[in-house]
């Protein structure tokens, strides 16, 4: 668990030399009880807990290419976030959903492949073909995926997908009480539809090493997002009824009916060659014009995970079931709030970053 502190900084918290927390990482000291008390009260945690053997967790890595606007620090502070909170379930007991998450194993250059393993997908969540899906994050936690929140974008992207041991994870940004870096419904959904596509179709893909690699991966992914959440079939039922006319118009009331933006709706018309390129720069040149970059017509609901305060409320038989597992784990319950908590995220200056985390650095600044 790092909190997504530096070990500088968490040796400044915690009032210890950084080299004594350096070998401590290293496995070449063993901390004395009042150090490892030290570390324990930076960590929000017990000294019990950091006593726990831990097996060691086999992680794959995100598609870092593609988060090449994001530092390496806070990505890698949210995957080890995210082990700890798989860890943190294991150890509770807690009854995971079994993964789900197909396999795509066609040929990721074969387009019409991925629009059928798409829907394939919703066939298996029992989602019919003219069928919205009615809430993307649930729709991936029935999968089998454990969704966690981000504070906020990383870097320009809503979220981001990985596996710990073979469990799929999803990050994806909550909404913000700041206007500014509040998150709309419906690229919050388009996000999670795409980081699913990630999962299944690129499993065994490695890391781009370009950014012609990275496109053509976000490419397969937003591929992928597009059929699921509106299946090209569906889609042209919906502009038949307007006269097969895209404009926009016809796509915002489209939107109201799938939840997906309109810019979206745009890219899903360009990748079923409905419109060519020309009207498709042409649509993108109105939206602009219109100022519905960030903020366009027809608000989408913003959507939350549920399994970790459904599975803490069913293990405990109680609305205090934080509390319980906090106390029985020996983790704070900021941990749990942080893995659980989709309210809008207060207004924060500075880096992005986890709340405690950056409290604890201010502390540390002030301490000199």
């Amino acid at each position: 668990m790092s909190l997504g502190l530096s070990q500088l900084e968490l040796a400044t918290v915690a009032r210890q030399p950084s080299s004594t927390v350096s070998m401590i990482e290293t496995g070449n000291l063993r901390p004395d009880d009042s150090t490892l008390a030290a570390l324990a009260a930076a960590l929000d945690c017990t000294p019990e807990y950091l006593r726990l053997n831990r097996p060691e967790q086999d992680t794959t890595r995100p598609l870092l290419r593609a988060y090449a606007d994001a530092s390496k620090r806070e990505v890698d502070s949210l995957v080890e976030d995210a082990k700890s909170s798989v860890e943190a379930a294991l150890t509770l007991g807690l009854p995971l959903v079994p993964n789900e998450v197909p396999l795509y194993d066609g040929d990721l250059n074969d387009e019409e492949g991925i629009e059928q393993f798409a829907l394939d997908v919703r066939a298996q969540l029992g989602l019919a073909e003219d069928e919205p899906v009615g809430n993307a994050i649930r729709a991936a936690e029935r999968l089998g995926c454990l969704v966690l929140p981000l504070d906020s974008e990383l870097g320009r992207h809503l979220g981001m997908s990985f596996r710990v041991d073979e469990l799929p994870v999803i990050r994806v940004s909550r909404s913000s009480e700041d206007s500014s870096r509040a998150v709309p419904g419906d690229r919050q959904r388009l996000t999670v539809a795409h980081e699913l596509g990630h999962l299944a179709l690129h499993r065994f893909v490695n890391t781009p090493s370009s950014p012609v690699e990275a496109a053509r991966v976000e490419r397969e992914a937003y591929r992928f997002a597009g059929a699921f959440l509106i299946p090209g079939d569906a889609l042209r039922d919906g502009l038949a009824q307007h006269n097969d006319r895209v404009t926009l118009s016809t796509l915002t009331e489209l939107k109201r009916t799938w939840g997906v933006a309109i810019k979206a709706l745009v890219l899903r018309v360009r990748q079923l060659g409905i419109v060519d390129d020309d009207h498709a720069r042409s649509l993108y040149k109105q939206i602009s014009a219109r100022k519905w970059n960030k903020v366009e017509p027809v608000a989408v609901e913003v959507e939350n995970a549920v399994w970790w305060n459904k599975a803490l409320t069913a293990k405990y038989r109680s609305g205090h079931g934080m509390e319980v597992a906090s106390q029985q784990l020996g983790l704070s319950r900021s941990h749990f709030v942080r893995w659980s908590d989709w309210t809008p995220a207060p207004r924060l200056d500075g880096a992005i970053d986890f709340a405690t985390a950056s409290s604890r650095r201010d502390r540390a600044k002030a301490d000199g």
